[in-house]
This record gives C-alpha cells, sequence and structure tokens, in this order.
C-alpha cells in the first residue's frame, strides 16, 4: 500500500477521486507522461506516473486512461497507468482537445488531414460507453493548425487560421502520427485570412455544404474556454439539441498574427519548441475574447486586457451556458532566456465583468486550474480549484486545492506535497470517484 502524501491543511470531503495530468517526459523518459494523484476520505491517497509517447492531453472514457499527442490516435491506459490496447472503431488522426458532452458522457472529436488533392477537418462523436456513432467531414481550403474547437449542444465552430505544415502531413494528417510529441508542425502564412465556421453536430459524410462561414480579421486561437447557444442555455440536456434558431457565444484565447510585409521564419513552427504557454506567439500573447456568431456575422469584444492561457470552466456547462472562467495568468519574461513568465490564476466573472486574482507567491509557478464543482454546489464558482504548482524552492510540485467561491481572498484550502516535479505545459482532468467505482 502506497504511504500517504504529505498534506497541509484539510482537504474538502467531496474530492474524491483522481487528478489526471500529462505533460512533458522529462525525468519519466519517452516524449511524455502521465501524472495521477488519488484523492479519498480527506486524504491524498497515492501518486503515481507513467512514461507516454503522447504528451498533449489526457481523459477518462469509458472506464479507462486515454491519452493524445498533438494529433494521433490514443494511447490507452487503467485507472491504475498500465498500458491497454485501444479498441476503438477510430481509424484516422484526432486532434489533442477532445471535448466532452456534459449531458451525455459522450465526446466530440476532430482533426485536420492534410492530402494531395483535398484538405479535410475530420469531425466525431463517442458516445459514453466509447463507441463511435457518427463521423463527417469538411473541406478546408488549406490544413490549417486547429489546436481546440467550440462545442455547443448543437454545432460545433471551428477556425481556419493564417497557418499551414511545415513539412506536410500526408492522408495520416499533420502535426504528428499515433503517439507522437505535441509538436507544433504548422508554420505562418503572411497575409492569409481568417475564417470561422459553424457547422452543425453529429456530422455523417460530408457535411462542406452545411458550413457556414464568418470572416473575422487574421488571428491564431490556442484554446476555447467554452461555447454556447443563445435563447438555448438548457441545451446542455443532450448532444444535438440545440435549437439553432440563436447566436452562438464563444469565449477564446486569441493571440495576434505577424502582419502582413512583417519577416517571418517560414521554416520554424508558429510555437517554439517549449510548447504553448512557454513561448511567445508571433512574439505576443494571447488575450480572451468573447466572440459572438449571428448568421454570417462575427463580433469580437476583448474581455480583459492580461494575457492568459490554459482557460478552464466548470465541466458540468460544457456546451451551455456559464458564469465563471479561470486561467494562468501571463506575462513577458523578465529574465534571460525565459520567454514567458506565469504570474498565477485569474478567474474571470462574465456576468459582471470582473476579474479575481490569485498568485501561489514567490519561485511557484501554478499550471491550468481545474474546476471540481461540491457536492452541493449550485453554480460555477460553488466547488475547488485544483492546480499544481512548481516550486523552485524544493525542486518538486504540489497540488493546491482553492476555494473557487472565495477565489483571490483565501489562501489554498489544502496544498498536498508531490514526489515529484511536474511540467507547466500540461493538460488536465479531474474524475470523480462515481465515474470509475
Amino acid at each position: 500500500m502506497d504511504p500517504l502524501l504529505p498534506l497541509d491543511g484539510v482537504l474538502p470531503p467531496d474530492l474524491q477521486g483522481t487528478l489526471l495530468r500529462i505533460g512533458p517526459g522529462g525525468e519519466w523518459g519517452g516524449t511524455g507522461a502521465i501524472h495521477a494523484v488519488e484523492l479519498r476520505d480527506g486524504t491524498a491517497v497515492s501518486y503515481r506516473a507513467e512514461p507516454s509517447e503522447a504528451d498533449a492531453n489526457v481523459f477518462w472514457q469509458a472506464g479507462s486512461v486515454l491519452a493524445l499527442a498533438e494529433s494521433g490516435l490514443p494511447l490507452q491506459y487503467s485507472r491504475a497507468l498500465e498500458p491497454e490496447e485501444f479498441g476503438d472503431a477510430l481509424t484516422v488522426p484526432i486532434a489533442s482537445h477532445v471535448h466532452r458532452d456534459a449531458a451525455t458522457g459522450g465526446r466530440v472529436l476532430f482533426g485536420v488531414e492534410e492530402g494531395a488533392e483535398t484538405n479535410l477537418l475530420r469531425l466525431g462523436e463517442w458516445d459514453a460507453a466509447g463507441a463511435l456513432v457518427s463521423a463527417g467531414s469538411v473541406t478546408l481550403e488549406r490544413a490549417t493548425w486547429q489546436h481546440d474547437i467550440g462545442v455547443t449542444a448543437g454545432h460545433i465552430v471551428f477556425m481556419e487560421s493564417p497557418t499551414e505544415p511545415l513539412g506536410g502531413g500526408g492522408a495520416g494528417g499533420v502535426g504528428g502520427v499515433g503517439g507522437g510529441a505535441a509538436a507544433v508542425d504548422f508554420r505562418w502564412v503572411p497575409g492569409a485570412e481568417s475564417w470561422v465556421g459553424v457547422v452543425a453536430r453529429g456530422l455523417d459524410g460530408d457535411g462542406s455544404a452545411g458550413v457556414r462561414w464568418c470572416r473575422v480579421d487574421p488571428c491564431l486561437v490556442t484554446h476555447v474556454l467554452g461555447a454556447w447557444e443563445e435563447g438555448d442555455e438548457g441545451a446542455g440536456s443532450g448532444s444535438g439539441s440545440g435549437s439553432g434558431t440563436g447566436a452562438l457565444v464563444l469565449y477564446v484565447c486569441r493571440y495576434e498574427v505577424p502582419e502582413k510585409g512583417q519577416p517571418v521564419d517560414l521554416s520554424s513552427s508558429v510555437v517554439g519548441p517549449a510548447g504553448i504557454g512557454a513561448t511567445l506567439i508571433a512574439g505576443g500573447l494571447g488575450v480572451l475574447e468573447r466572440w459572438r456568431i449571428e448568421g454570417e456575422r462575427l463580433e469580437r469584444v476583448q474581455v480583459d486586457d492580461r494575457w492568459v492561457e490554459y482557460p478552464r470552466m466548470d465541466p458540468r456547462c460544457e456546451g451551455a451556458a456559464f458564469r465563471y472562467g479561470y486561467a494562468v495568468e501571463m506575462a513577458p519574461g523578465a529574465a534571460d532566456g525565459v520567454e514567458v513568465d506565469h504570474l498565477g490564476l485569474l478567474r474571470f466573472d462574465l456576468a459582471r465583468d470582473e476579474v479575481a486574482s490569485w498568485s501561489p507567491g514567490p519561485y511557484r509557478t501554478a499550471s491550468e486550474p481545474l474546476f471540481v464543482r461540491a457536492v452541493d454546489g449550485r453554480s460555477d464558482d460553488e466547488g475547488w480549484l485544483l492546480t499544481v504548482v512548481d516550486d523552485a524552492t524544493r525542486e518538486a510540485s504540489d497540488l493546491y486545492v482553492l476555494d473557487a467561491s472565495s477565489f483571490g481572498r483565501r489562501g489554498p484550502q489544502a496544498v498536498i506535497h508531490l514526489p515529484a516535479r511536474l511540467p507547466f505545459r500540461s493538460h488536465g482532468e479531474w474524475v470523480g470517484a462515481d465515474r470509475y467505482r
């Protein structure tokens, strides 16, 4: 039996489950590594790590842990992080962001495929049992880097950015194949336009004719905080249940792109080797914007002037309206050789246009915040934020538990001291014990 992890403070009894994280492999070998911290009955009962050839994202689906590279087929593991054979009918590579349908427990999949004559955006959906229930495609003008998409109850929103593959991915996809690294093998296309596409969910076959296109000022979107359909705020009741009569609202992490005529190294990636959140993109950082799409018109509003990355919200609200969003606050690096500094976390109250901040203190770096709603929580700030904090003073990481409702006004509810140093550049998911027991 594993010894309990050292703990300062008191763990909320609501936190019964496992925190999964994935990122670069580092000391564990391989391209990446999966980390799992299990919390039970007010204690941190175990920490496990497993090398993986995927290092971009990790999630729980149909009784297994699935790990993804920037593009490829998932690698499958047990809850104890033992390798398993991926037995799904999926045969085409998918991107690293797989959105969960909060109402059904299913997943929305996507991936870009570069072909000799046709470039495609592949779209598909798994049901809660992990079966592939729909698969379709949309023709693209060129194979662009699409790291994330917006998913509402009835629609998918995607983007054609001013990018193209560095070397070409062929029919197997772009940006890596199988369990490859999370390298972003795309370069800028100076002067190219940006377009946003909207298509109905549940696509079967060629859905190109059904895409609604909206022009947007040239930009790049790394992550989508969340999306919903106006007038159908209860559309989270099921896949494809959106009425389609209201406008679509998205909150995105938007970057500027190199202006036409600006010198650009066309032999280098859009994102540096350190990865998203650890390197400047086009010489700058991203801001949170609100996009509203009505018909073929897209309106943009900047939410705040602070730079952010790794935005997350209450997973119970995915596909439906939400009020609070959480993100890592960024700044250009102040030290030589450091491109990006991580200042702490932000909480956005989107109803009141208010922003609260929290910092873990000197020599500590917070990573992507994950929200876990309290058992009796009625809103998307009534719960806990989990963030892995790198502590340079002890060359290891800690898991911080913050009260989201008092965010910025109180210190952490609990700090769990982990026996290893986890990377900042990582995504993760909280898996409640009720989902695997």
